[in-house]
């Protein structure tokens, strides 16, 4: 089974999935998180999940994440991966924006029409601190985000694909469910 690792392309898709959406207002954290550290996460999340689940279609990036096998999968099956994966989807994207220090969004007013499945591509461009100048790309269908790319060409649900896989292989609906839920609550608890 394949753990998940993040990465520095996910530290950056985080920020860009993330940054754009964090001027919505504060929701309160329920129970006594365990440490600061918890706090801070534990707040960034239950800021992002309205954020989030309002600007991207979870539905249908849980089901391109899973790929094949989705059709394999009962509806309770679905609906508790889509539970799973949108959960951990805000604490991993939560989990990373602590480290955010000022980096600057620049979004083209022009979009393109996607090469497959309609859409859109929304170009952006995040400026870093450093003078580094890093592509996303977001391919938004009915005005929601449903990818995400990095340097333009790097699609974060492909990749997801890709480090589900082995644990479907190996455990099937009710792996992926579990595995996302316990990398869930390892965000969170960090």
């Amino acid at each position: 089974m394949r753990d998940f690792k993040i990465v520095p392309r996910r530290t950056i898709i985080g920020i860009a999935a993330v940054a754009p959406i964090l001027v919505i207002g504060s929701l309160p954290v329920r129970g006594e998180p365990a440490s600061a550290a918890a706090a801070h996460i534990q707040s960034y999340y239950q800021k992002l999940m309205p954020a989030i689940t309002e600007s991207f279609d979870l539905a249908t990036m849980t089901r391109l994440a899973v790929g094949p096998p989705w059709k394999n999968f009962s509806a309770a099956q679905q609906a508790a991966a889509r539970e799973a994966f949108t959960h951990f989807l805000v604490a991993d994207y939560a989990s990373q924006i602590k480290d955010y220090s000022g980096e600057r969004f620049v979004v083209d007013p022009q979009t393109t029409a996607a090469a497959r499945g309609g859409g859109e591509i929304v170009k952006t461009k995040l400026l870093q601190s450093n003078g580094r100048t890093v592509i996303i790309n977001y391919l938004v269908r009915g005005g929601r985000v449903i990818d995400v790319y990095l340097h333009g060409t790097i699609s974060d649900l492909a990749t997801r694909r890709d480090e589900f896989a082995s644990i479907i292989a190996a455990g099937g609906a009710e792996g992926l469910i579990k595995r996302l839920q316990e990398r869930t609550r390892s965000l969170l608890a960090r």
